[in-house]
């Protein structure tokens, strides 16, 4: 026997459709696609300055230039491939290191809460981030979440999301986790790690009532229609099969060998 499905999120009637208990034709012209998102989520609609992160948090993750995602998605477009496959490459390539390790950084950060215990203050959350950061380091694993490649001073699109947060009244546990983090880091380790994008935006997500496991669909959302732009100005520019030039390839294989007569190497 097949198990009925079960949503608390839509219900699909004849003259409308009920999300979350509100009829969406009366959300429709009245509520932002954030709000939206936000109401899909949590089961609620955001106040002013839930909605303000949100969507400062979609504003910050929508384009980042010719990064990997949007390399995919264009060349993929140059091949003829259609719209909607040439951004599911690209959304394909948002995974561990690129883009999605946000997800296990906040299911972190929900553990150490939990092993912090509610209502923890700032001494059992420095135990439990140095306990985490000591393990961490002494079996030589990556702190993701924290620096950046390209913003070795501090990525600065982390900074701003931290400090509206501030600024919002926002920021909770996660945030102050997260911190605490950066700062124990810098500590055991010897070197300055500060939150970049990915951990700023586990922590204010975290913060705003979402799920870890919601972190990569959420990340997805914005960078979908920053992919649909780079599919457009590829094809607007006329490339076909765009594809590294030979003499920017590096060949490191054997000389240029010969075959004999019985196919036999020589």
């Amino acid at each position: 026997m097949n198990t009925p499905w079960s949503t608390a999120i839509a219900r699909v009637d004849v003259d409308d459709v009920l999300v979350r208990g509100y009829p969406l034709s009366e959300l429709v012209g009245e509520v932002s696609f954030v709000d939206m998102v936000f109401l899909v989520h949590t089961g609620e609609l955001p106040d002013l300055h839930r909605r303000r992160m949100l969507d400062a948090v979609f504003v910050t993750l929508i384009e980042h230039g010719i990064s990997p995602s949007t390399i995919i998605s264009r060349e993929l477009a140059t091949c003829g491939t259609p719209m909607q496959a040439a951004i599911a490459g690209g959304v394909l390539s948002i995974a561990d290191w690129h883009g999605g390790s946000g997800e296990d950084l906040a299911e972190t950060l929900v553990a150490l809460l939990e092993r912090a215990g509610a209502d923890a203050g700032d001494e059992q959350i420095e135990a439990v981030a140095t306990d985490h950061v000591r393990a961490r380091h002494s079996a030589g694993m990556r702190f993701e979440g924290f620096g950046h490649p390209q913003h070795p001073e501090g990525d600065p699109r982390a900074g701003t999301l931290l400090r509206l947060a501030d600024e919002c009244g926002t920021a909770g546990d996660a945030t102050r986790l997260l911190r605490t983090l950066a700062a124990v880091i810098t500590r055991e380790v010897g070197k300055s790690l500060p939150p970049n994008v990915t951990g700023a935006v586990a922590a204010v997500l975290l913060d705003l009532g979402f799920s870890w496991r919601a972190m990569r669909g959420l990340v997805i959302a914005p960078r979908t229609a920053g992919l649909a732009a780079h599919v457009v100005e590829e094809l607007d520019q006329g490339a076909r099969w765009r594809h590294a030039p030979a003499d920017e390839i590096e060949y490191t294989g054997p000389a240029l060998r010969a075959l004999d007569r019985k196919g036999a190497a020589t």
